[in-house]
């Protein structure tokens, strides 16, 4: 026996007799008779979905009776795959995920040292997970792998009309569609944060995960202060999109509401009569992890609260204000927050403007507008306007747009949903018409000049009303499209396309969701779970 092997082999059945024990198992490892390498004191423990909504991930824990780090080799009967390995510990506890719903799984786990000797726990472990829930939306996909972004696909689906009652569920499929992971709770906006969790705004308040499903920390507001031990920050309700910056303040969309006298009460009629109007606008909220807010920005104050567009007249934030009589305007409707590096800027998405804004970060100030130039006050806004180059031919504005992305070439892709075509009191595109695409502009900012580069989605033919999103993929170049709510007579529907942009542009990954009543905000592809 090694020098250390006795000593640290106490030590960790110690740790493990101390309180609740870690190690479920009487079984002792039959530690053979080569004692160069390393040996598991204990049979690991597998628990599976320790988080109920959280069904298709794992916790696993063992003893060694040295140092060495754990290999998990994982089998459902079709795939395997292997987990990373952990650190050198005696102690040591594993995140396994991957796992497919309603399958058994065959779970190999070794232990090597530093010197790579290898042990292994000689009977393999198992893990049956539960089918998908009643009513869970199947998919039909087509993919080409080797020209697929690799990686797992990550977004949320959402249930509405006659789906209503089926909730929310965040999930991860891989490159051929199959179900990988899955969460269950309210979100809108979904992302990886800098430590590998997952970031979640839903319903009003932000909290991080980690991937079994624990909640490692929540930010609240007044219309959702979160769970216990939820940090409150002073906004009404945090909605649609959360970033995280390089020191590690989060950035979100809130909500404030002002009273305006003379508004206008129809997009549709220039002669209808004003009103006093409760106008909720976005606040661009900025704030440390510890929740003191270090600045913010807000809309109400950089653009027209008089400028108007169909969809600024809705009610969509009533419930978040219901202290206010006559309902409220949905005047901007961000959808969108992205940071900007190179210039310390933020981007806005204003989809009931049909504008993207740019602004300085520290100030506030107005660097461009993105969007059709009807109904704005040329005296104050005119500067502002971004002008197709030499009037493009084939260049047209995006309409009620979702997700800007800055590209590392400085061009800003896009997903146009194409609502209406049209501005107050032009007549309205008819939805038989339209189609929603993705696009990519290029910005001269000295000029102040913008041109089309690139598009995708007439080809499709699809109209997506409202959700959706585009996202540049580094290593291939190729771009996911999730058209998120498609309008259909049976009812609203999704679809993720991914397309190589390598010549006429190629599908080379297409997901539908078979069912109606479902519908997709976003989609990202990261390298892994």
């Amino acid at each position: 026996m090694k020098p250390t092997r006795l000593f640290l082999a106490l030590i960790a059945l110690i740790t493990a007799c101390s309180g609740a024990d870690p190690i479920d198992s009487p079984a002792p490892d039959p530690s053979p008779a080569d004692q160069t390498t390393p040996h598991f004191l204990q049979a690991p423990r597998l628990t599976l979905a320790p988080n109920e909504d959280t069904p298709l991930a794992a916790s696993l824990e063992a003893l060694t009776d040295e140092p060495a780090s754990i290999e998990v080799e994982v089998s459902d009967g079709q795939r395997t795959w292997s987990i990373p390995a952990s650190s050198l510990a005696v102690s040591h506890r594993l995140t396994l995920l991957g796992f497919s719903p309603g399958k058994s799984h065959q779970i190999r786990v070794r232990a090597r040292d530093e010197a790579g000797n290898l042990g292994e726990w000689p009977e393999a472990l198992e893990a049956v997970t539960e089918p998908l829930p009643v009513g869970f939306p199947t998919f039909t996909v087509q993919s080409d792998p080797e020209r697929m972004e690799p990686g797992i696909t990550l977004f949320r689906i959402r249930g509405r009309e006659a789906q209503a009652s089926f909730g929310t569920y965040i999930l991860a499929v891989d490159e051929v569609g199959r179900i990988v992971w899955l969460h269950r709770g309210d979100a809108t906006d979904v992302k990886k944060s800098s430590d590998g969790n997952l970031l979640i705004l839903g319903g009003g308040s932000i909290r991080k995960i980690d991937f079994l499903g624990n909640v490692l920390q929540e930010w609240g507001t007044e219309s959702d202060p979160g769970g216990p031990g939820a940090i409150p920050i002073a906004n009404r309700g945090f909605h649609h999109e959360v970033l995280e910056m390089s020191d590690g303040n989060l950035v979100a969309l809130g909500l404030e509401a002002r009273a305006f006298s003379d508004y206008p009460s129809s997009a549709s009629d220039p002669a209808a009569p004003t009103e006093t109007a409760n106008v909720v606008g976005d606040v661009v909220v900025e704030f440390t992890p510890g929740g003191e807010i270090v600045r913010q920005h807000r809309l109400l104050d950089m653009i027209d609260p008089y400028r108007i567009n169909y969809s600024s007249l809705g009610g969509i934030y009533n419930a978040q204000f219901p202290e206010l009589a006559g309902g409220t305007r949905d005047w901007s409707h961000g959808n969108a927050v992205v940071y900007d590096a190179e210039d310390d800027s933020f981007l806005v998405s204003m989809r009931h403007q049909d504008a993207v804004v740019k602004f300085r970060r520290s100030t506030g100030e107005l660097i461009w507008i993105l969007g059709p130039h009807e109904n704005w006050d040329s005296a104050a806004f005119g500067s502002y306007l971004l002008a197709p180059l030499n009037q493009q031919p084939g260049f047209f504005w995006p309409y009620h747009q979702h997700a800007p992305m800055i590209l590392p070439n400085r061009n800003i892709l896009l997903f146009d949903n194409g609502n209406f075509r049209a501005s107050p009191f032009d007549a309205k595109l008819p939805d038989e018409e339209n189609y929603s695409r993705a696009v990519e502009y290029r910005i001269d900012e000295s000029a102040m000049t913008i041109e089309k580069i690139w598009e995708y989605g007439e080809e499709e033919g699809i109209y997506a009303d409202f959700v959706g999103d585009a996202d540049y993929l580094p290593q291939t170049g190729n771009v996911l499209i999730a058209f998120g709510g498609i309008k259909t007579p049976e009812g609203y529907r999704a679809r993720l396309i991914e397309v190589n942009r390598s010549g006429a542009p190629e599908k080379v990954f297409d997901l539908s969701l078979n069912e109606p009543h479902f519908f997709v905000y976003r989609a990202l592809r990261y390298p892994s779970l």
